[in-house]
């Protein structure tokens, strides 16, 4: 069913069909009429040459010959003969042909143009009218299009979080972090964030939930690295980088503040059903320190953004 916004929308093409016929149809009266108007008006004879003789022609002729008062001879026929029939009618007057006037060169000119402007419209009228079939404008909901642009791997941004992962191990218990990752890509510049939340627990594996297994909250350490320090590795959908970064803390209301520690870490994504698209993707990925490693996960979202 058509809104109010859809009826001028789908009536436009039909309104300018309707204009132009409108158009062609007062300029054929105005060319009938004028042809009309050609026809009745009568052509004006030419006017008679003058005489060659100019000044040199007798008024009076033969006036020696016959004076006044005097009867002149009948003429006579040079053939001897009077003439007896009515003398013969002159041939009819052909007329020559004339070339088209001024007015039927622009009566021309203007049904030319006439039948371009309705070609032009029909065009226009049986055009399809974008949106007018999608099935999901008629309830007034848009259906979702699904595109085919190709993604650009050129440029990959990612956001992942991760389980628990070893950092340390000491003689009774490990440090272990709780890994939060920002990558960007583009071209051939890269960045990557780290964030660490750091616990100490007594059991020798990160846990699955620290508080749940008793260890003791530690720091939030961060890391950042820029290429060319940053390692980046583009294969097909997946994005793998690495690096050495330096940790350090943000205490609240003060500068950054050094920790000394310097972690080996790699980290891997890649969208979860193997595909890249434009746009967020579901991601999974793989967080790397020495020897320990950890997968994502479901507890927050993670994505993998192809092209922005």
């Amino acid at each position: 069913m058509l809104t109010r916004m859809d009826i001028p929308v789908t009536a436009a093409p039909w309104l300018v069909l309707g204009v132009v016929l409108g158009t062609l149809l007062l300029l054929a009266a105005l060319g009938v009429l004028a042809l009309r108007r050609g026809r009745a008006r009568p052509e004006e004879p030419p006017a008679a040459a003058p005489s060659s003789s100019g000044l040199g022609q007798d008024d009076l002729p033969a006036f020696l010959e016959f004076p006044p008062g005097s009867v002149r001879a009948p003429a006579v026929p040079a053939d001897g003969w009077a003439a007896l029939s009515s003398p013969a009618a002159p041939p009819p007057a052909h007329d020559s042909p004339r070339e088209p006037s001024g007015s039927t060169r622009v009566l021309m000119a203007m049904a030319v143009t006439a039948l371009l402007l309705v070609g032009a419209a029909a065009a226009v009228a049986t055009a399809r009218i974008p949106g007018a079939d999608d099935p999901g404008d008629r309830d007034g909901t848009r259906a979702p299009v699904r595109t085919t642009e190709a993604p650009d791997p050129a440029t990959v941004s990612a956001r992942l979080t991760f389980g628990g992962v070893v950092l340390q191990r000491h003689p009774v218990g490990v440090t272990v972090a709780y890994p939060r990752v920002r990558a960007t890509v583009a071209g051939n510049r890269a960045a990557a964030e780290v964030e660490l939340a750091t616990f100490n627990c007594l059991s020798g594996e990160a846990p699955e939930n620290p508080v749940a297994a008793g260890c003791t909250r530690s720091v939030t350490e961060h890391g950042e690295l820029t290429t060319p320090d940053l390692e980046v590795v583009t294969d097909g959908t997946e994005l793998r980088f690495s690096g050495r970064f330096t940790t350090f803390r943000r205490p609240n209301g003060t500068p950054a503040v050094a920790t000394g520690r310097v972690y080996e870490l790699m980290v891997r994504a890649a969208p979860r059903d193997g595909r890249a698209g434009v746009g967020p993707e579901p991601a999974t990925g793989l967080f790397q320190v020495g020897d320990d490693r950890v997968g994502t996960t479901a507890d927050e979202p993670n994505t993998i953004t192809y092209g922005g």
